[in-house]
């Protein structure tokens, strides 16, 4: 774990990250930063990173050496993320493991993450009471807001307020999938860096070096959507089992299969919402493996089920397979509508049985 988390190494956007590199060489970090882009990339990581940075007793060729004291405190936050009390069902104890990465944490790295659902003005309030003197230990306090759009109406307006006229020696670092929900005037006040999904080789090779085997790595990175966190978390069982469904029903689809048979694997595949989420993202992943099966099979990610997707693949036009592909995206996009799902999904059958 300590030789994947760092600057030099750091998965995905070079082109930010050696934007930062340079700003910190030629000590010229903006006071604030938007770090904007899709989930699960590493934007908060790369912020605590950056704190790492800048605060390394001894860098080695401007790199963070990871051994000092200031280092391996900052990389307390990273490893403390998401930890809970193993005694207490919310709080902290100061005694288990977990409390006690806790309380190694760095006092000037500050990361500050949704109480419940929102970014609240008392928390806002707080940090802006602390930046209002200089850093404990640090050469430059840094903090961190994530995700930043969850933030309260007056939140935004008490955080405008200290972005105007900014305390000396500390950055202030917005982690955001949206950056227009801010405020623009924060937005105008911040440096932005835009970022992007992460390459499916780079996924697929950082899963390897984890020790994960090469084809669950490739699959994982198949559906990460860019995201390394989601490779990460990915669950090959619990996909395998959605994917063989969504195989089945796209192969009724694509065969002029029968209604009977489709609403019987309807039924059974929207009673949860997240099964059914899972069920999509499984299906949309097999029709780009079709549509890549019979022209460019290297592309394929689920190497596992080839020779079924090439006579899939062979058995209908390419156009109708993009029809099936945009179909199902149509099918992701409702489901933030509460529709009924077996009804949306049955209808979806009937009306690519009258297309093709």
């Amino acid at each position: 774990m300590r030789n994947m988390i760092a600057l030099r190494n750091f998965i995905g956007n070079a082109r930010a990250v050696e934007i930062l590199k340079r700003a910190i060489q030629q000590d010229r970090v903006p006071h604030a930063m938007i770090f904007a882009g899709p989930a699960g990339i590493g934007k908060c990581t790369l912020a605590i990173l950056v704190a790492q940075r800048l605060n390394c007793l001894s860098p080695i060729e401007n790199e963070a050496c990871d051994r000092c004291s200031a280092c391996t405190r900052i990389r307390a936050v990273i490893e403390s993320r998401n930890l809970q009390c193993l005694s207490l069902k919310s709080g902290f104890c100061g005694s288990c493991p977990n409390c006690r990465i806790r309380t190694k944490c760095h006092p000037d790295i500050r990361l500050i993450e949704p109480e419940k659902t929102t970014i609240g003005i008392g928390q806002v309030r707080e940090m802006i009471n602390e930046i209002m003197f200089q850093p404990l230990e640090a050469k430059f306090r840094v903090v961190i807001l994530d995700p930043a759009e969850q933030m309260r109406a007056e939140a935004h307006n008490s955080l405008l307020k200290t972005l105007e006229e900014p305390p000396s020696r500390t950055i202030i670092i917005l982690v955001t999938t949206n950056p227009y929900i801010l405020l623009e005037t924060i937005r105008s006040r911040s440096r932005l860096l835009q970022f992007g999904e992460i390459p499916q080789d780079q996924i697929v090779q950082r899963l390897i070096d984890g020790g994960k085997p090469a084809d669950e790595a490739r699959l994982a990175a198949t559906l990460s959507g860019g995201s390394l966190a989601a490779a990460i978390a990915f669950n090959s069982q619990e996909y395998r089992e959605a994917r063989e469904k969504a195989l089945h029903f796209l192969e009724l689809i694509l065969n002029k299969g029968g209604f009977s048979e489709a609403s019987s694997i309807a039924a059974e595949i929207t009673k949860d919402k997240q099964i059914f989420r899972l069920w999509t993202d499984s299906a949309e992943a097999l029709l780009q493996d079709i549509y890549y099966a019979s022209t460019a099979p290297e592309r394929i990610g689920q190497l596992d089920l080839i020779h079924r997707l090439q006579q899939l693949a062979g058995a209908v036009p390419r156009s109708f397979v993009v029809s099936v592909i945009d179909a199902v995206r149509k099918l992701k996009s409702e489901l933030q509508l509460n529709v009924n799902r077996q009804i949306a999904l049955e209808a979806m059958f009937l009306r690519l049985g009258s297309v093709k």
